[in-house]
């Protein structure tokens, strides 16, 4: 397995993450053999092997892969943890940084999925976000709640700021607003379908896991401005994980 060296503790020298406008790195492949795949992923083909003392440009790297270019002009990727043995051309030791906390914060999209409570009604829910600073992002979430006398639909878009993204534990406030949509269950009340504008207001936390996983807790109050005399408050704790791309 690749060993981490960080350049405060060892003279082996630490790859950046490969970005396309840096300098791509030659270096020699001290491994039996790597086995290169046709895209970052395990169900991509593989369709070349390199062998022990041949040379390997690293291009650059996307979470636990690194696209490469052989000394014969073919390019493709190899997992991080296939290169555990590389040296540049003058001898040097070299490692490749494995995927960490950096590249959630470096990443510009991710997908969430979460469950929770709504209004005392179960939900599941699916957030997709962009994050243009570390600490603005925008989301469009999407909840579908499931209780014992209506069932409701909410679809939102809301601004997310995280003032301090750089912790472990990152706090986070949003504001939005969207519809909802509810449906009551004919078979115990007779009443009309309504669909009312939402606004939201949350809170919450999310937390690094591990390579591109983020555990993520929320608590959200939503204000439905209704048609009849009175409007509602509801009130909602959900649970999920973040992809991060």
């Amino acid at each position: 397995m690749l060993t981490v060296l960080s350049m405060l503790t060892s003279p082996a020298r630490a790859i950046p993450p490969f970005l396309e406008n840096e300098p791509v790195t030659e270096v020699i492949v001290s491994a039996p053999y790597v086995d290169v795949h046709t895209g970052p992923g395990r169900g991509y083909p593989v369709f070349h092997v390199v062998e022990f003392g041949q040379t390997l440009k690293l291009i650059k790297r996307r979470t636990g892969w690194v696209k490469i270019e052989t000394g014969r002009g073919k390019q493709g990727w190899v997992r991080i943890s296939d290169l555990d043995r590389l040296e540049t051309q003058s001898g040097e030791t070299i490692a490749i940084r494995q995927p960490d906390a950096r590249d959630f914060r470096a990443s510009r999209v991710h997908l969430g999925f979460s469950t929770g409570q709504f209004g005392g009604a179960s939900t599941l829910g699916l957030t997709l976000g962009y994050r243009f600073t570390a600490n603005l992002s925008a989301e469009v979430r999407a909840t579908q709640a499931v209780g014992d006398y209506s069932n409701s639909q909410t679809f939102q878009v809301a601004a997310k700021h995280q003032p301090f993204p750089d912790w472990k534990i990152s706090p986070y406030f949003a504001m939005g607003a969207g519809i909802n949509s509810t449906a009551p269950n004919a078979t115990i009340i007779a009443a009309e379908d309504r669909n009312d504008t939402a606004m939201l207001a949350a809170v919450g936390a999310s937390m690094y896991l591990s390579r591109r996983f983020v555990l993520r807790a929320e608590y959200t109050n939503h204000y439905l401005l209704t048609s009849r005399e009175e409007n509602q408050e509801v009130n909602e704790w959900k649970l999920g994980i973040d992809v991060f791309f």
